[in-house]
C-alpha cells in the first residue's frame, strides 16, 4: 500500500491542503537530506499559495550497488557503471521506482483529495531520472515535473511504453543542470532534454547554471519556486 512507502511528510500549513509536491532524492540520500525545502518556500514567499502544499520526501530501498562493489546503499536502481548512458541499465529497478512514485501520487488524491494537476513531481540526480520517467509513463495527468541534474538512461523503454503520444505531453517540465556537474555531465542533462522532446514533449524547458557543480544552486532553486508558482497560482 502506498501509506507504507517510507517517507518524509510534511502537511500543509493550513488545512486543507491544495497542492502537492512530491520531491526524490540522489544516491545515497535519504527524505531527510531535501526536507528543508518548505522552510526555503515559506521564507521567500515566492510561491503565493505556499500554506496549502503537502510535501513528500520518499526514502530510496537500500539495495547493493554493482558500481561501488556491492556496498548496500540507497538507492532508486543499481548502477552498473557510472559516467556511461551506454551501459546495461537497471531497468527493472527503475521502473518499479516509477511505480513507487506514482503511489505516492495516488495517495496525495485519494487520501488527502489533492487534484491531480496540482500535484507536481521532482527529483535530483537519480531521484531525477525518476521523476523524468514517470511523468512520461504516467497514465493520468499532473501538474507538472521537476529535473534536477538528472538524467535518463532507458530511452528505448520510455519511448516504446508511451506509444503515440505521452498523456503529460504538454505538461509544464522543468530540467535544470550545472555546468560544471563532475557527476552527471551538463551535456548528458542536455541529451535528456533532447530526448523528452523528440518524443512529443512540447512544455519543456531546460536551463543550465554556470559554475555549478553537482548540486542545486540559488539562481536554480528560485526558477523551480517560480515554475512551482506559475503551476499552482
Amino acid at each position: 500500500m502506498s501509506a507504507l512507502i517510507p517517507a518524509i511528510r510534511i502537511s500543509s500549513v493550513t488545512k486543507p491542503a491544495k497542492a502537492a509536491i512530491i520531491f526524490v532524492h540522489g544516491l545515497g540520500d535519504s527524505g531527510e537530506g531535501w526536507s528543508w525545502f518548505p522552510q526555503l518556500v515559506n521564507q521567500s514567499k515566492v510561491i503565493k499559495n505556499h500554506d496549502t502544499i503537502n510535501y513528500v520526501f520518499p526514502n530510496a530501498p537500500k539495495i547493493p550497488i554493482t558500481v561501488n562493489g556491492g556496498y548496500v546503499m540507497p538507492s532508486w536502481f543499481d548502477i552498473y557503471e557510472f559516467g556511461n548512458p551506454n551501459a546495461r541499465q537497471d531497468v527493472t529497478g527503475i521502473l518499479k521506482s516509477c511505480d513507487t512514485l506514482k503511489d505516492l501520487i495516488k495517495e496525495q488524491i485519494e487520501v488527502n483529495h489533492i487534484p491531480p494537476e496540482k500535484i507536481i513531481i521532482g527529483g535530483f540526480s537519480q531521484g531525477a531520472a525518476i521523476a523524468l520517467a514517470t511523468i512520461a509513463l504516467l497514465d493520468f495527468k499532473i501538474g507538472g515535473a521537476i529535473g534536477l541534474s538528472g538524467f535518463c538512461s532507458i530511452k528505448d523503454t520510455i519511448a516504446s511504453k508511451i506509444g503515440k503520444a505521452a498523456i503529460n505531453a504538454d505538461t509544464p517540465i522543468f530540467q535544470g543542470h550545472g555546468t560544471q556537474d563532475p557527476v552527471i555531465a551538463c551535456e548528458f542533462g542536455r541529451q535528456t532534454s533532447e530526448f523528452y522532446k523528440s518524443i512529443g514533449f512540447t512544455n519543456y524547458e531546460f536551463t543550465t547554471y554556470h559554475g555549478v557543480a553537482h548540486s542545486a544552486g540559488d539562481d536554480e532553486l528560485l526558477d523551480v519556486m517560480k515554475f512551482i508558482n506559475d503551476i499552482l497560482k
